[in-house]
């Protein structure tokens, strides 16, 4: 039984003292030394405590279940640190659930529930934090469930014309957008090309489709839609495409997609695919090749750069110190600085 507590209580420990997270309208001062408080706990037979709580949970009894969840925050026998701990535990067993398993109003009184036990932080001994943050745990699991709430929608809006899909992927909420995105894993090839197609349509006006257009050109194997989607795109979905995009094309793939970001013309958005394509792939001929041809590019030459120059290859070494010991010029400039910017030349053939 102490076994599982600990587990929980290291499982918890990062969100439990993030400093985000934290953040309350009125954060009361430390009033328990956190060894002792977990201590506490440990202690404890909460497990016996949280049974029941999760056999009502799972009967539907929402109104025994919030009249037992008051009773622990009630119960004047029980330490607050083991109250804290009960109730913390419960809320985040929650997300494990599907959607809505709960009544609202056990919900709100999780994210009103007034945390007990209060502790220094374990970095900033001057501020005083949640051992146990329900809040935040409860809000954690509110958005998992806006999530696969909005998941499940879109799932079925598939089914309709891609606007419709569009529109309402637009008036939803961060969250709920990423419950979107999540379904467009399970979309058939015609339904990714039809959405993908016309998110990139409207892109130029609403950027924030950047990640759909993308998306649905990784899913469905198009790599024109793909190739359009991250040349035309912008926001911070544009940075997390090309990250998925490197996990997951092939080499061939990857330097394809290069290719067509540099020849787009986009500055921005060809130094961002430098930085997130290349530096894996600088082993694969036609990408290093693309690179060593940017390097004399007045806007993206130093990009071209400092990649190459991170490069352990010795053969890319070798390239760039006779480019820079040649003709005086952009490329020499460039290679002079992709090998100024290594912090060391050992393992490198001279």
């Amino acid at each position: 039984m102490k076994t599982v507590i600990n587990f929980l209580l290291t499982g918890f420990f990062c969100l439990v003292f993030s400093p985000t997270l934290n953040a309350q309208s009125a954060i009361p001062a430390a009033n328990w030394d956190r060894s002792l408080a977990l201590s506490v706990v440990r202690e404890a037979d909460t497990m016996a405590l949280l049974k029941p709580l999760l056999q009502m949970t799972r009967s539907g009894n929402d109104a025994e279940l919030l009249e037992a969840l008051s009773s622990v925050e009630r119960d004047p026998a029980m330490p607050d640190p083991v109250k804290d701990f009960v109730i913390f535990t419960f809320a985040i067993g929650l997300g494990d659930l599907d959607a809505n398993t709960v009544n609202p109003e056990v919900l709100h009184f999780l994210a009103t529930y007034k945390v007990k036990t209060m502790v220094s932080h374990i970095d900033h001994p001057r501020m005083d934090v949640p051992l146990f943050n329900v809040r935040a745990a409860t809000a954690g699991v509110q958005n998992r469930w806006d999530r696969q709430h909005a998941s499940m929608l879109a799932e079925g809006l598939l089914q309709t014309q891609p606007e419709q899909w569009i529109s309402a992927y637009l008036k939803a909420s961060p969250v709920e957008r990423m419950g979107f995105v999540d379904a467009i894993d399970f979309a058939s090839t015609e339904q990714l090309n039809q959405l993908g197609w016309s998110a990139l349509a409207r892109l130029d006006g609403q950027p924030e489709l950047t990640v759909v257009a993308t998306r649905a050109g990784m899913a469905s194997g198009d790599p024109e839609l793909l190739q359009q989607a991250i040349s035309r795109g912008d926001g911070p979905g544009l940075s997390q495409a090309l990250a998925d995009a490197s996990l997951d094309l092939s080499d061939r793939e990857a330097a394809d997609l290069l290719n067509a970001v540099l020849r787009s013309g986009s500055t921005r958005n060809s130094a961002l695919a430098i930085s997130q394509l290349a530096p894996s792939r600088l082993d694969h001929p036609a990408m290093a090749e693309m690179l060593f041809d940017t390097l004399d590019d007045r806007s993206l030459g130093a990009a071209a750069a400092l990649v190459l120059g991170a490069s352990q290859d010795p053969k890319i070494q070798l390239r760039l110190k006779e480019i820079a010991s040649g003709k005086d010029g952009l490329s020499q400039q460039r290679a002079k600085l992709a090998i100024s910017t290594r912090p060391t030349d050992r393992g490198v053939e001279k």
